[in-house]
């Protein structure tokens, strides 16, 4: 939290000394309905549900989970964790589960891990820098890489992803170009990156181990919500009614 500004400081202490201060409901108030609350099992044997947000600091705030609730099933606190009134408000919204868990870091490392990412920028105007240090927070690990050719930016994203555990994103203002290039290795089979939805519609028709994404098209919180989802959904291999021609 040394990076937060001091306005967001202010707002953050504010949130939770509301949340604190709240007077009790009198006998002839009815509350209002509240998000659900459940535990999860101290075992560390019970493995976390998939889309589980985990999230281990003691102040849990927007700033925090905003960028992953999007594609949470349930957001995973430890015990003694405050949530502020904020980020309440927006699970409510989203209709998304507060779980309080007696581990979640546990859970965590019980967790699939994620894979490696090859963020390959060939031709590209902007610097997928914000990005990549976005996915860092949340665990993956990126290895971001440069060309000035798209053939050959195409051609090294291929070796790379033949690597097990391995994802790549080709970061270009050329999609057309890139996506045949990519398609032309028996080894990838890259999608382009559009909205959210259609996205991932496309990754899980062929199983894609490449996005072909224009920084320019997509805005940085898109950036942020596709490419993430990407990685966490993991290395799949072909489908096998299209193993045959996709390899």
């Amino acid at each position: 939290m040394s990076h937060i500004a001091a306005g967001e400081i202010e707002r953050i202490v504010r949130e939770v000394l509301a949340e604190m201060s709240a007077p009790p409901l009198a006998a002839s108030q009815t509350p209002a309905p509240a998000l659900a609350i459940s535990p999860l099992a101290a075992s560390q044997n019970e493995a976390p549900l998939e889309g589980d947000l985990l999230v281990t600091c003691r102040l849990v705030t927007m700033a925090a989970v905003a960028e992953r609730l999007a594609s949470a099933r349930r957001l995973v606190v430890p015990p003694g964790a405050v949530v502020t009134p904020a980020v309440r408000d927006e699970l409510q919204r989203r209709r998304v589960p507060l779980v309080r868990a007696a581990s979640p870091l546990a859970a965590a490392k019980e967790a699939k891990p994620l894979p490696r990412l090859v963020l390959m920028a060939a031709r590209a105007r902007r610097d997928p820098a914000a990005l990549a240090e976005a996915l860092g927070r949340e665990g993956v690990e990126v290895c971001r890489l440069t060309s000035d050719c798209l053939i050959a930016a195409t051609d090294q994203l291929a070796g790379e992803v033949t690597r097990p555990g391995t994802l790549g994103l080709l970061w270009t203002r050329h999609t057309a170009a890139g996506l045949c290039l990519a398609n032309r290795h028996p080894a990838l089979r890259a999608v382009l990156a559009s909205d959210r939805p259609g996205t991932a519609a496309a990754v899980q028709a062929v199983a894609a181990n490449v996005l072909v994404l224009d920084p320019a098209a997509v805005s940085g919180f898109q950036q942020r919500q596709i490419v993430g989802e990407f990685c966490r959904g993991g290395v799949h291999p072909c489908p096998e009614k299209f193993k045959n021609r996709l390899g």
